[in-house]
């Protein structure tokens, strides 16, 4: 087994086998979370911050899917991140001024235009059946659709400004 996929390969199949992505870095990501936000907060004392963190990160692990919700969160957000990374390479090997590109998506234009990414990525990664949300695809279609369209009228409106 060690010569077919390596010893990485064995390592992750066997943390993989032991629950490690499914739960452990699950809970480990919600506890973090947790805890820094009610730190953050500054509500409560610091020895309930554990406990209460503790407690949430085993209830969310425990309810079922958010392991595998968060693994192809984790997946696509890479490839996301990787492929952006090809489109800026791209485009500064052309002469682009990325800088520039950079600047037009600061304010309410790059909130707008992460919302919508991050949306279609939770949806695309099975978050709408964690969270009870159901779409059909004619639906799914339709919004993006939408999406696409109210893009292109803020581009050619926008060209004045």
């Amino acid at each position: 087994m060690v010569g077919e996929l390596g010893i990485f390969g064995t390592l992750v199949s066997n943390l993989n086998a032991m629950g490690f992505y499914g739960f452990v870095l699950p809970w480990l990501l919600v506890f973090a979370l947790v805890y820094g936000l009610i730190k953050k907060a500054g509500i409560i004392n610091d020895k309930a911050n554990g406990l209460i963190s503790l407690a949430v990160a085993f209830f969310v692990t425990a309810y079922s899917g958010i392991g595998t919700f968060f693994i192809a969160l984790s997946g696509l957000g890479g490839m996301l991140l990787g492929a952006l990374l090809i489109v800026v390479l791209f485009f500064a090997m052309l002469g682009f001024d990325v800088s520039k590109t950079v600047d037009a998506f600061k304010g309410w234009t790059g909130i707008l235009f992460l919302a919508v990414i991050g949306v279609i990525v939770f949806f695309t990664v099975g978050g709408g059946s964690i969270s009870g949300i159901t779409l059909s695809s004619e639906i799914s279609a339709a919004v993006f659709m939408v999406i696409v369209i109210a893009l292109a009228v803020a581009f050619v409106g926008g060209e004045g400004k």
